[in-house]
């Protein structure tokens, strides 16, 4: 298969001939070769944003305050990892030797709507797990 990848953000009209000139100039070519041509429209979404950003960290800040664990404290930075292995695991690879490797979405890259889901999430855990009492 011929390797072909081309992004077009459509934020006005002009661009649209674009993207025609750039499905007819390579349909035709995959078609002839009995190869499939895929084409994805989406929404961009947007990254989380600092209002956002903001408010995980107050959370995280009111969870390091209140929540006890096996009778410890733990600092905001603990529980902002915590959180992220427990909700943002990306991927997993497997080591020739049998290890396993997670890695985790940054909270950086998320998008609103990811970055909304996972401040939820929080929100119904620590009230459930650690008895928090949001103040906000």
């Amino acid at each position: 298969m011929t390797a072909l990848y081309r992004e077009f953000t459509l934020r006005d009209g002009g661009i649209w001939t674009h993207v025609v000139a750039f499905v007819r100039a390579n349909a035709q070519a995959f078609a002839e070769r009995g190869e499939p041509l895929r084409v994805i429209v989406t929404a961009e979404e947007k990254q989380r944003n600092a209002l956002q950003n903001r408010k995980l960290h107050a959370m995280l800040s009111e969870i390091a305050d209140n929540a006890w664990w096996n009778g410890q404290q733990y600092p905001m930075e603990f529980w902002k990892e915590y959180y992220r292995r427990r909700f943002l695991l990306k991927d997993e690879y497997a080591t020739p030797d049998g290890e396993i490797i997670q890695v985790y979405w940054s909270t950086a890259e998320l998008s609103v709507g990811a970055f909304s889901e996972l401040i939820q999430k929080i929100y119904v855990e620590a009230a459930s797990d650690f008895g928090i009492e949001w103040q906000f």
